[in-house]
């Protein structure tokens, strides 16, 4: 019990929110997190160096990486699980706010070609992103506060265009419109949102959905493209 009470304050000191352990947990259980937590943080603590614009503690899992750091900005307590990378190479900053996780085998890169980077990203406070996802940042990418997304979603700002027949898609060049997630959202696992979209607050998007076009606020989405199938 007094190992359990200790991580609760610690917890709600880092979150700088309410916070609740389940009971279920031993204290065993929980002396093995704050180990694996404690290691992330030392890791966390070697990246910060090289980080000139950054404020809250850095936990970093295992093999993972963070690429041009000058580039990147953090405004509070951030987790980057096992063997996932942030590649910051983009024309003007990836910015994360306070709260921000980003899942195992997760990678958010805005390195797509020499000739053109990617514009810009920035995430929100107490954004959640799981397991094995991609943000591939070339038109800019905004994604608002209290966002929580399932395991293997991907976000992907640019489109190539192909209206020409007689000439090869890969040379017909490409349109970055970007995609803007609003407040208050929920995707579900194995989503992809595609370029120019915009997603209003407080709207869910169901599990293995493709959004194509633009969702208003408060509406449940689904399919392949995703459409509307109610309001919340």
């Amino acid at each position: 019990m007094f190992i359990k009470s200790i991580a609760v304050r610690v917890a709600k000191r880092l979150k700088q929110d309410e916070y609740v352990i389940d009971e279920s947990l031993s204290d065993k259980d929980i002396l093995v997190v704050g180990l694996s937590r404690i290691l992330m943080l030392i890791r966390g603590g070697w990246k910060r160096i090289q980080i000139p614009h950054s404020t809250g503690l850095l936990f970093v899992g295992r093999r993972s990486k963070i690429i041009a750091p000058s580039k990147l900005r953090i405004h509070g307590t951030t987790t980057i699980q096992q063997d996932s990378i942030i590649d910051a190479r983009v024309k003007k900053q990836v910015t994360l706010g306070k709260n921000f996780s980003l899942g195992a085998f997760s990678i958010i890169e805005g390195f797509g070609v020499l000739n053109d980077l990617g514009d810009s990203l920035r995430i929100g406070n107490d954004v959640g992103i799981a397991d094995h996802s991609l943000i591939s940042v070339r038109g800019p990418v905004t994604i608002g506060d209290n966002v929580i997304i399932g395991p293997f979603f991907s976000l992907h700002s640019e489109n190539h265009n192909f209206s020409q027949k007689s000439i090869p898609i890969r040379k017909q060049g490409v349109s970055r419109l970007g995609v803007h997630i609003s407040e208050n959202v929920w995707i579900g696992a194995k989503v992809t949102v595609l370029d120019g979209v915009s997603i209003g607050s407080g709207t869910i998007v169901a599990a293995g959905a493709v959004v194509t076009r633009d969702l208003p606020e408060n509406v449940i989405a689904a399919g392949v493209p995703a459409k509307i199938i109610r309001q919340r």
